[in-house]
């Protein structure tokens, strides 16, 4: 590999590390090769075989962190091809496995995100202001989910968004009572902001707006919330934390194979950062989407007869204080040599 084409690598990584993935697990390395491709592998270990055992949502990570590295390329003319080498994800493989092969091409179609979205965007669970986000930016969310074959569908109306809110309350609450949930998620939770740093992943309680120790206890001790009194208290603290939401969105369509997973990710990059573009943050409820039993509620409470396709996601959108960074792992960890 030339020493040109090493630095665009290093250059277009440097900015796919910051792509976000599910409870930031970041579960991909990226090996350059001698014929001036990139291997990007998974890490087998940075699976969630419990609550994701088709790797649906993790390979959906995969394409979104194709997709970035792609608009993170257009600067310099260049797209990032990617050819698939496996169709499912090994989470019991004792080592790094291969997932893609990415190249370097001549850009073909003019990219209209600018790259530096990439860094700004967030993730926010802080309050939201009280300002629901514009009908226009809404609308452009749904002509670009359109564009890859998904219906993006919002809802400003109060009762709904107070019945979203509790619903995903009532899902933390159904996942931590579940112990191989619990256990699975409580794993990559980071309870303290010097964990947080130190492992540079996971679900950092800072980043949360929730404090450590009460999210510890939560995890460790999950029997105390299952009392009365603490119960409501622990509940009230929690969706106060989610006050100012105005706007609710939820997402269908074709999810049910390699090929759509890869596509649904790819599109919520571009979700994603033209919601960064205008200002918007957003909150995603997936717990909602992948216990059954909030989903089965979810469905049902927005079956209007006319959608094809299951949800696939849920979340809040509106605008907030500049949320804090949750941590990421450096690019020479992330590298494999």
């Amino acid at each position: 590999m030339s020493a040109r084409t090493f630095s665009l690598w290093m250059e277009i990584l440097d900015y796919g590390r910051w792509a976000p993935s599910p409870h930031n697990i970041q579960s991909w390395r990226f090996r350059l090769e001698e014929d001036s491709s990139c291997t990007l592998l998974y890490d087998p270990k940075r699976l969630l075989p419990d609550t994701d055992p088709t790797g649906r949502f993790c390979t959906a990570g995969f394409g979104l962190l194709i997709e970035m590295l792609d608009i993170a390329a257009a600067p310099r003319g260049l797209s990032v091809k990617a050819e698939f080498l496996t169709r499912e994800l090994d989470a019991k493989s004792p080592q790094l496995m291969p997932f893609a092969r990415l190249t370097l091409v001549e850009r073909q179609i003019p990219e209209t995100l600018d790259r530096q979205l990439i860094l700004d965007r967030r993730t926010s669970r802080l309050p939201y202001d009280d300002a629901p986000v514009s009908r226009a930016v809404l609308e452009e969310l749904a002509t670009i989910a359109d564009g890859f074959g998904h219906k993006f569908e919002f809802s400003t109306d109060p009762k709904e968004v107070a019945w979203t809110v509790r619903l995903n309350a009532d899902t933390m609450f159904f996942d931590m009572s579940d112990p191989i949930a619990r256990n699975e998620v409580g794993g990559w939770i980071r309870f303290s902001r010097a964990e947080a740093r130190r492992r540079a992943d996971g679900l950092a309680a800072y980043a949360m707006h929730f404090p450590g120790l009460l999210m510890r206890l939560f995890v460790q001790a999950n029997y105390l919330f299952r009392v009365p009194g603490i119960y409501h208290a622990v509940r009230w603290f929690y969706e106060r934390s989610m006050r100012g939401t105005k706007t609710v969105a939820w997402l269908s369509g074709p999810y049910g194979n390699h090929d759509e997973w890869i596509n649904t990710g790819r599109m919520l990059a571009r979700l994603w950062l033209t919601m960064t573009k205008h200002g918007v943050y957003l909150h995603p409820f997936g717990s909602v989407i992948t216990n059954a039993k909030a989903h089965a509620r979810l469905a049902k409470h927005f079956d209007d007869g006319s959608r094809k396709h299951d949800l696939w996601l849920l979340l809040r959108l509106g605008h907030s204080d500049v949320p804090p960074s949750a941590h990421r792992l450096t690019l020479e960890q992330l590298l494999v040599r």
